[in-house]
Order: C-alpha cells, then structure tokens, then sequence
C-alpha cells in the first residue's frame, strides 16, 4: 500500500510538472506570435511614411483624426501599458493608409490579431534650400492569438521632406537622395 501511494505522488507531480512546461510553452509561443506581428507592422508603418509624397503629414495635438501623426509630447510617457481601448482610438491598424483611407492586404498571419501602428513626430530641422528632415517615433502593438502575449515595439526613423512649395515635392523620395538621411535609425521592444 506505501508502494501504490509512493508511486501514485510521483504520477501525480510529474503530471503537474508537465502541465507546467506546456503552459510555459504556450505562454512563450504567445508571445513569440505578439513579436512577429509587431514587426510586421512596425515594417509596414515605416515603409507607408518613407513612401509617402507631397509634403509631410500635419502633426496633431488632441483628438487626432485621420492621418496619426502625434505631436512631440502629446502621447502618453509609457505608451506600452495603455489599455487595448486606447490603442484602438490612438492608432492605426497595419495595413491601413490614412491618406488614401484605403486597406491593403494585410502581412500578418490570419490566426493573429491586426497590429496596431502610430506616429509621433519627434524633432524637425530648419529648412535647408529645397527641403528639410523630421525624426519621427513609431510605436507598434501586436498580440498574439489571445491578449495575454502582448508586444509593443518602437523605432526612430529619419527622412528628407521637399518643401511643399517646391515642384519636385509631388515625386520626391527621400531615400534616393544623396545628401539625405533616410530610414530606422534605432529601435528596441518596450513590452
């Protein structure tokens, strides 16, 4: 009978043991998902603003709408633990252009839910002849298949604007320019 007991606790903790390392694994592969979907949108968020023409988006200080370009400040200090309500209302999904309020197809995998994507306008330069260069902060919010994987990813990245009164603004790309300084310049995982 003290042999049947022994053998039944030992059944019963590596049982238990093993439901331990298989929640462990999901919790992980959650949040490995919450990464992958950060950083795809995180790469469409950055690509839509090194693409865009015509003059630079208007910064906005309350109550933005349409185009999130956040100004300098006006966000919150530690974006990464507001509520999935305020992302919704502050953000923008990946694969959304506000400019032409168009969808795109989406890069993130089905079985994920849509990162969210917005901009913060850091830093501008004086104009300097024919344009002038912005430093911007992307912040991106992507979970997993449930809300317990949560990550949220931020980059800064740089560009060259043509000056809105000048005929090349329409088709300028800031990348292709010699002189200019142009894309991620840092970025890191603040959740």
């Amino acid at each position: 009978m003290v042999f049947l007991t022994a053998l039944a606790l030992l059944g019963l903790t590596a049982s238990a043991d093993a439901i331990l390392q298989h929640q462990l694994a999901a919790n992980l592969q959650e949040t490995e998902r919450a990464r992958q979907s950060a950083q795809a949108a995180l790469e469409w968020a950055e690509k839509w603003l090194l693409g865009l023409d015509g003059p630079p988006p208007l910064h906005c200080d309350a109550g933005c709408e349409g185009i999130l370009v956040h100004a300098f400040g006006t966000l919150p200090k530690r974006p990464e633990f507001e509520t999935f309500a305020w992302w919704m209302e502050t953000a923008h999904q990946a694969g959304f252009d506000p400019v032409k309020g168009e969808y795109y197809e989406s890069t993130v995998p089905e079985d994920l839910s849509v990162p969210l994507w917005m901009i913060e306008s850091l830093h501008e330069t004086p104009a300097d002849g024919n344009r002038f260069q912005t430093w911007h902060r992307i912040l991106v919010r992507g979970t997993g298949r449930t809300e317990t994987g949560v990550s949220v990813v931020e980059s800064i990245v740089t560009r060259h604007w043509a000056l809105s009164n000048n005929t090349e603004a329409a088709s300028y790309d800031p990348c292709t320019d010699p002189g200019a300084t142009c894309g991620r310049l840092a970025w890191r995982e603040l959740r």
